[in-house]
């Protein structure tokens, strides 16, 4: 079992083991998205492109910044539902975007809705997705890579990945204060 573990880890997927006495045990083998092709959804924070699979992505809407910049716990209300968001200019560290207008993209995680915020919806995308080099290996968030039409590169998000990441990281920075 360490030989597979190894080999799933090297392709960056995950191996979960679940014993009980009496019962049974039951393996759970879960795989990257890479090496494959995905509709995804392609936004932009900044100048860099991001792909989120679009099997994930609920509903897209565009918001001022007012109306996210100040909200406690960063939860928004849209159809009446309140829904948590990580805004990802300060999850990336990143410079508060200047524009007004800004779009919260909201996926499906678990049972529940998260939303991101980015500068921009490009628009949905195809994408051939290409493994990591030795640099993206040990980042979390994101999966894989994608080569754009014009030649720029776009990474692929993990989106279930990066919110329990943000969410770890809330925590921390909340123990600290």
């Amino acid at each position: 079992m360490d030989i597979v573990k190894k080999k799933i880890s090297d392709i960056r997927g995950e191996v979960e083991l679940e014993s009980k006495v009496n019962v049974g045990t039951t393996i759970t083998i879960k795989l990257p998205l890479t090496l494959s092709i995905i509709d995804g959804l392609l936004v932009k924070i900044v100048d860099v492109n991001y792909i989120i699979p679009l099997s994930l992505v609920q509903k897209v809407y565009a918001i001022e910044h007012k109306e996210i910049s100040n909200l406690f716990n960063n939860i928004i209300e849209l159809d009446g539902v309140q829904i948590p968001f990580f805004y990802l200019r300060t999850e990336f560290e990143l410079p508060v975007n200047e524009e007004l207008i800004e779009e919260i993209v909201i996926v499906k995680y678990e049972d529940k809705q998260v939303g991101f915020v980015v500068d921009s919806v490009i628009g949905e995308y195809q994408a051939v997705l290409k493994p990591l080099g030795k640099h993206y290996k040990k980042q979390p968030i994101v999966s894989s890579a994608t080569i754009l039409g014009d030649g720029t590169v776009a990474l692929v998000m993990d989106s279930n990945k990066a919110i329990r990441s943000f969410s770890h990281q809330s925590k921390i920075k909340e123990e600290t204060l």
